[in-house]
């Protein structure tokens, strides 16, 4: 691997977190809160997909990334995505949140959407997710286990990089259905199909673990005020958030 970097600071001398990964609100939210933490810390996001994430991290390129990947053969996410990306080296991993996933779609659903099925239906303008993401291979990992030809989905080759830019396509008009998260969909008060429930974990190498900014991080994810924040929104479970679920 390529040898470790000390974490960047901006011109004062602040920390500055290069995160890579999967988007998610509460991201942005986690990183609001820790530029006004005790010990502040600035932020340099990018959102890319979780693959990229842990490719990110294993170039260090990011000091953390986000993943919400399922192995189908492990009933787990991301331990198993980490260690084949990340391998031999000391890794930590720390729940930032569980969340529901599911169509988005026009308020009132009027094409009358309820399961995976329905996106092959004639004429329905899908907007898919780019390939990388944890969303894109659950849509490829249902279609490969179903048979359906991503060629009778209209769309599936048009790709998104956020939830919130698939949500921004479907109010506009310009797509009918894709998967997001329940948030993005209620920010713009679209309608929203639950498809499945799922875990979006944060990732970084052992020594960043070590660090003063993991652990003001860590600080932030088990305060009392931040899990309000979440709790603010509709379709996120914090019952593990801040929990740590792989060390070393």
């Amino acid at each position: 691997p390529p040898p470790p970097t000390a974490m960047p600071a901006d011109t004062l001398g602040v920390p500055v977190i290069r995160f890579v990964g999967s988007h998610d609100p509460v991201v942005e939210l986690l990183f609001e809160f820790l530029k006004h933490a005790a010990l502040p810390v600035e932020s340099s996001v990018s959102f890319k997909g979780s693959m990229d994430g842990l490719i990110a991290l294993y170039r260090r390129e990011a000091e953390i990334s986000g993943a919400h990947l399922w192995d189908e053969t492990s009933k787990d996410y991301n331990i198993s995505f980490v260690k084949h990306v990340i391998p031999g080296e000391s890794v930590c991993i720390v729940n930032l949140v569980q969340r529901e996933q599911g169509f988005i779609v026009a308020p009132g659903n009027p094409l009358h959407l309820q399961t995976w099925d329905d996106i092959t239906l004639e004429g329905l303008q899908f907007i898919n997710r780019q390939k990388g993401s944890g969303t894109r291979l659950r849509l490829d990992a249902y279609l490969k286990s179903t048979k359906i030809s991503p060629g009778r989905i209209l769309g599936y080759e048009h790709e998104e990089t956020t939830h919130s830019g698939v949500a921004c396509l479907v109010a506009s008009g310009q797509a009918d259905v894709g998967v997001g998260v329940k948030a993005a969909a209620q920010r713009l008060g679209l309608g929203f199909i639950p498809l499945f429930n799922e875990r979006y974990d944060l990732v970084c190498l052992g020594k960043t673990a070590k660090s003063p900014v993991w652990q003001q991080l860590l600080d932030v994810l088990r305060s009392p005020g931040f899990i309000q924040a979440i709790q603010q929104q509709n379709g996120y479970d914090t019952s593990l958030t801040g929990k740590i679920l792989l060390d070393g």
